[in-house]
């Protein structure tokens, strides 16, 4: 990139969770021009344009933005998230890895392309993250756990050491999962829950102690 070149920004989807990414881009000042793209022309936050919708990516792209990240949350369903991620990389958009000034992460830690890493979370040492992972607000996430492409951590979880958690999966608000657990993929924990067992793949579960409670249909 020349120094002339300025570092622009598409954000993939207007919600509540972009003005997440958003907050942590600008305290972060990692670029110089951020746009929105979404549907509906009134998504977004004060002062970002949204600048087109998802099938203008390729005209966007030819036209100097270079990098993009999607901002779509998901609860138990990461189709979209998956699909806009796919659509991005393909493209040949660069697809940063971004991670709030509040946050702690440890310096081997190894982070997928389009992760993101919100306020006074903590991700400590050996802990590998996939690809376009939500780790929001105040989450834990100790030594040596492994999360799997497109999970979410939701805030304030914590995950103590050697946790694995599967691709897709969703981990509720305040939930903690004791160390060497493994959570399956696809998987909903719910709110304040405390897993001491093992989950399978594709199950809600929630509760103190975790219980499956059903299974999740295929889509």
């Amino acid at each position: 990139m020349s120094a002339t070149q300025s570092k622009r920004l598409l954000l993939i989807g207007g919600g509540g969770h972009c003005r997440s990414v958003l907050d942590a881009v600008l305290r972060a000042g990692m670029y110089d021009e951020i746009g929105i793209v979404d549907p509906d022309e009134q998504a977004g936050c004060p002062g970002v344009p949204v600048v087109g919708r998802d099938e203008d990516l390729p005209l966007l792209l030819a036209s100097g933005w270079t990098d993009a990240f999607v901002t779509v949350g998901s609860i138990g369903n990461t189709a979209r998230r998956r699909r806009l991620y796919r659509m991005i990389v393909e493209l040949g958009f660069s697809v940063p890895v971004i991670i709030d000034p509040g946050a702690e992460v440890a310096g081997d830690v190894r982070i997928g392309s389009g992760s993101f890493i919100g306020k006074r979370a903590v991700v400590n040492a050996g802990s590998v993250i996939g690809d376009a992972v939500i780790i929001n607000t105040g989450s834990v996430i100790e030594h040596t756990c492994g999360i799997g492409d497109f999970a979410h951590i939701s805030p304030g979880s914590i995950l103590c050491g050697q946790v694995m958690i599967g691709s897709d999966t969703h981990i509720g608000a305040g939930s903690v999962v004791r160390q060497g657990i493994e959570i399956g993929q696809r998987s909903i924990i719910g709110i304040g829950s405390v897993v001491v067992k093992n989950i399978p793949d594709e199950v809600v579960a929630f509760g103190n102690p975790c219980r499956v409670r059903r299974k999740i249909p295929e889509s």
